[in-house]
Formats: structure tokens, C-alpha cells, sequence
């Protein structure tokens, strides 16, 4: 899901710059004149919001579909992590050492 949204996202920007290029290039004065006036003080600065937020969200998504900035994500082996939760248990007294060593039994299975 993550990739799709991150493609989506750079689709929608690639899309955007080309259709202002065209637009550019296309001799009439519809780009030019469309800023004029009271609209283009309040279309501007929401344009650019939603550019640079669209600029954002995309290279936060590529950032997590690389696993790159994500804390969510155990940096060890799950298992080693279980492991020592028990042994904190065991040390602490909430366990005795037969469930202990019932319970590192079935980890290491």
C-alpha cells in the first residue's frame, strides 16, 4: 500500500509538472492572466501548500517503504527480544524456573 501511495504520489506530481509546462509552452494567455487579481493571492499560497505537502508525504513513504525512520519496527530478532523479556521475568521472581524453562523451550522451537 505504502508503494502504491508513494507511485501515486509521484504520478500526480510528474502530471502536474507537465501540464504546466504545456501550458507554458502553448502561446495563449490563460496561464499568465489566470494569477491575476484577488485569486491569485489566495490560489498561490495554497497551491504551494499543497505542492510542497504532496513533495513531503512522497518522500515520507519512500523513506518508510525503505524502513528507513521507522521505530515501529523491532531493529532485532523478535525471538531474541521474547527471550529476554523471560529472562527479566525470571529475574525479577514472576516466574519460577520450571515455567521458565517451559516457556524457552517453546521459543527456541
Amino acid at each position: 500500500m505504502i508503494k502504491a501511495l508513494s507511485t501515486f504520489s509521484l504520478t500526480l506530481a510528474a502530471a502536474g509538472m507537465a501540464a504546466g509546462a504545456a501550458l507554458a509552452q502553448s502561446g495563449n494567455s490563460y496561464g499568465y492572466h489566470m494569477m491575476d487579481g484577488w485569486s491569485g493571492w489566495f490560489m498561490g499560497p495554497i497551491m504551494m501548500l499543497l505542492v510542497f505537502g504532496l513533495l513531503i508525504l512522497g518522500v515520507v513513504l519512500v523513506l518508510r517503504a525503505l524502513g528507513i525512520g521507522d521505530t515501529s519496527r523491532n531493529n532485532g530478532n523478535s525471538q531474541d527480544r521474547a527471550l529476554e523479556i523471560l529472562k527479566e521475568r525470571f529475574a525479577r521472581g514472576e516466574i519460577d524456573e520450571e515455567e521458565f524453562q517451559n516457556r524457552r523451550k517453546h521459543l527456541r522451537d
